[in-house]
């Protein structure tokens, strides 16, 4: 049950209020859905941040890669764990 409770604060905080009707009416695959979604979106903004050719002027822009390149793999981790 913690981990279903870790999924709907992040959901919480990047969608919608869990005490709304709206909210109310998901399904537990719905709710994973938007999780997926939400993932998704993020890493795919990581991965424009990386590519970004402002960046590549970026003194110390080899750390900011990898930076970059951990969030995306602990994003596709948590993805991963998703039922």
């Amino acid at each position: 049950m913690k981990v279903l409770d870790f999924y709907l604060n992040i959901w919480y905080n990047y969608s919608m209020d869990l005490k709304s009707e709206k909210a109310k009416a998901l399904t537990k695959k719905q709710v994973f859905d938007e999780l997926r979604s939400y993932l998704n979106e993020q890493v795919d903004i990581s991965n424009r941040k990386c590519m970004d050719e402002e960046n590549f002027k970026l003194p110390a822009f080899n750390e900011y890669q990898a930076y970059q390149r951990g969030i995306q793999k602990a994003l596709t981790k948590l993805y991963n764990l998703l039922p």
